[in-house]
């Protein structure tokens, strides 16, 4: 019987059969999930990911800059016009960026949870919706805590030296000749826009950190539930061809016992195995008997 033939991906050899059908389910588990790791192209999603969450801070600095008017305050200095503008953009803009960067902690430990621990990896498995409120639990509670720590920073006094930087550069902004050509002709070129359009335009930048953040929020949960569908899909497949090879392997020794029995030599012989002490003298039955218990204390 060619057992080969029911597994392609073994050779055949006995060893590795049974030592398949021997695998305890952890095993068939950490199997599947090396199958599912090696075909989910990680590196690429990843980046898809954190293209679009990377964006979105560039997204709100810029909304921010457009739409700020007035004065604000930066390294202890008030400034106006287009510093005060470049000055809101730089603030939200880092902010964002701190607040997803702890949300991006998060999520690595998170990952090296689930590389590491089984229990962990079946938690997530078994309570998909659970494990991503705790992820999203866990994020808020890393956003709240970076916008206070943001808080008590723009509490302190900036060292002059910066106060004095963050003098000339606004000045700088506000005065040069160049700079206010380029903010002058973009005024006009906006001015020429249709109201609806730039209404549009002036929509899809105030959301656009926010359609960016969610674009890659929900690729990556798209991801990681493709993953844990192939994951299940391998983990099916690998049981049932050991469910396979077993029952493969109990007709292979069906067929050999058979193959045994049909020849009265062989009939014999396992009888004799069977029950190798039939037909002998009490006497001899006895002595023998006698023979393995003192080999037993021997041993012991």
């Amino acid at each position: 019987m060619q057992i080969s033939s029911i597994s392609p991906n073994f050779t055949g050899r006995r060893d590795n059969i049974d030592a398949l059908i021997s695998l305890d389910d952890r095993s068939i588990q950490q199997l599947a999930y090396l199958k599912t790791n090696k075909k989910a192209n990680e590196k690429k999603h990843r980046r898809i990911t954190n293209t679009l969450i990377a964006a979105a801070p560039v997204a709100a600095g810029l909304s921010a800059a457009v739409f700020s008017k007035g004065k604000t305050k930066i390294f202890s200095k008030e400034v106006s016009g287009l510093a005060a503008k470049l000055a809101n953009g730089l603030k939200v803009g880092g902010l964002w960026a701190a607040a997803l960067g702890a949300v991006g902690l998060v999520g690595v430990v998170n990952n090296e949870l689930v590389n590491s621990s089984d229990k962990v990896r079946k938690f997530e498995k078994d309570h998909p919706i659970l494990s991503i409120i705790g992820l999203l639990a866990a994020g808020f509670g890393a956003i709240s805590l970076t916008g206070k720590l943001a808080g008590k920073l723009a509490s302190v006094e900036a060292p002059k030296f910066l106060q004095k930087g963050t003098e000339q550069f606004a000045r700088f902004l506000n005065t040069n000749k160049s700079i206010a050509s380029v903010k002058q002709g973009t005024k006009n070129l906006i001015s020429k826009v249709p109201s609806a359009l730039k209404e549009a335009g002036e929509t899809a930048l105030d959301w656009a950190p926010q359609v960016l953040l969610l674009g890659g929020l929900f690729h990556s949960l798209g991801h990681r539930t493709a993953v844990n569908r192939e994951f299940g899909k391998n983990y099916s497949e690998l049981k049932e061809k050991q469910l396979m090879l077993s029952k493969a392997r109990q007709r292979e020794l069906q067929i050999e016992n058979d193959f045994l029995r049909q020849n009265a030599q062989n009939c014999e012989e396992l009888a004799l195995v069977k029950d190798p002490l039939k037909n002998l003298p009490d006497e001899v039955i006895d002595k023998i008997n006698v023979l393995n218990e003192d080999a037993i204390e021997e041993e012991v």
